[in-house]
C-alpha cells in the first residue's frame, strides 16, 4: 500500500515537473500536482489491482485457513442438542456435525466449514 501511494506521488510530481519546465507559476504547479496525484489514485488501482495484485496467490487467513485441518473432538458432538467442541492448534471451537451424526470425545475431525464462531467437521 505505502509504494502504491508513493507511485501516486511520484506521478503527480513528474506531471509537475513537466508544468515547471513550461514556465508554470508555484499555484499551477500545486493544482497540478494535486490535481495529478489525486487521479493518478483512481486510474492506478484499478490496473494494480487487475495486473500486479492478480498474480499474488491467495492466502487463507484467520478461519478460512481451518477448512481441511485436523481437530480432536473434546466434547462429543450431539446435532440434536446443539453441542460439541473441537480443538485445534491449542483453541477450542463450538462444533457441529457435518451429516449430523453424533461424533464422540477423543474423535479426530476433518474441518469442512464454518458459520460464524462454529466449525462443521466431518
Amino acid at each position: 500500500m505505502t509504494s502504491f501511494v508513493a507511485v501516486c506521488i511520484g506521478t503527480g510530481a513528474l506531471v509537475t515537473g513537466i508544468g515547471a519546465y513550461w514556465g508554470l507559476d508555484i499555484t499551477q504547479q500545486l493544482v497540478l500536482f494535486s490535481v495529478f496525484t489525486f487521479l493518478s489514485l483512481f486510474f492506478i488501482r484499478p490496473f494494480a489491482q487487475k495486473f500486479i495484485l492478480r498474480s499474488k496467490a491467495y492466502i487463507n487467513t484467520n478461519a478460512d485457513a481451518l477448512i481441511g485441518k485436523k481437530a480432536r473432538v473434546v466434547e462429543t458432538i450431539n446435532h440434536k442438542k446443539r453441542s460439541g467442541r473441537v480443538e485445534i492448534d491449542g483453541d477450542n471451537w463450538k462444533a457441529t456435525s457435518f451429516d449430523g451424526q453424533e461424533i464422540h470425545q477423543g474423535q479426530i475431525v476433518t474441518i469442512v466449514s464454518y458459520e460464524s464462531i462454529v466449525l462443521t467437521v466431518k
